[in-house]
């Protein structure tokens, strides 16, 4: 009977101890600054090495997010935006929610992962995401970003 109950002692002071860690990282975790700090948009840098004839300036910006412990949900879209370029490179500011972790199904439980996508027609034919427009470089970097007040770069490429 000793024994039985020594195990659930520490077993209780065991889930304790890992909740209030799970806790204290999700206070200290960087991602979840831009909400105490009330950070209403994203700073994104668009940069590239080639050169870029752009025939349609129109493009959107989604940003998603998800539990980058659940691979197998799809991210949420917290928010998008329409802007117009006419040349790489350029910057822009993407209003956020003002918690943005709240709008994600299903609720994180450990931190939070966010990335932005592009879907831009540039070279005017009426197809997005084709040879010949302006697309998010991979392979250069996958476009994570962090919701903090610094900007992020997003690397360009055009699809081959």
């Amino acid at each position: 009977m000793r024994k039985h109950l020594s195990l659930f002692i520490i077993a209780g002071v065991l889930s304790v101890t890992v909740i209030s860690c799970m806790v204290n990282e999700k206070k200290s975790n960087p991602e979840n600054k831009i909400a105490a700090s009330g950070q209403d948009h994203l700073t994104l840098e668009f940069t590239g090495t080639e050169s870029f004839n752009i025939k349609n300036p129109k493009f959107k910006v989604s940003l998603y997010g998800s539990d980058p412990n659940l691979m197998d949900v799809k991210a949420t879209l917290i928010t998008e935006k329409e802007f117009e370029q006419k040349s790489v490179p350029f910057t822009i500011d993407l209003p956020i929610p003002k918690n943005p972790e709240s709008l994600i199904n299903p609720k994180p439980i450990n931190g939070v992962k966010y990335y932005v996508t592009t879907e831009w027609d540039s070279d005017g034919n009426g197809k997005t995401r084709e040879k010949g427009d302006i697309f998010i470089d991979y392979d250069k970097k996958f476009p994570n970003v962090e919701l903090n007040n610094q900007t992020q770069k997003i690397y360009l490429k055009i699809l081959k």
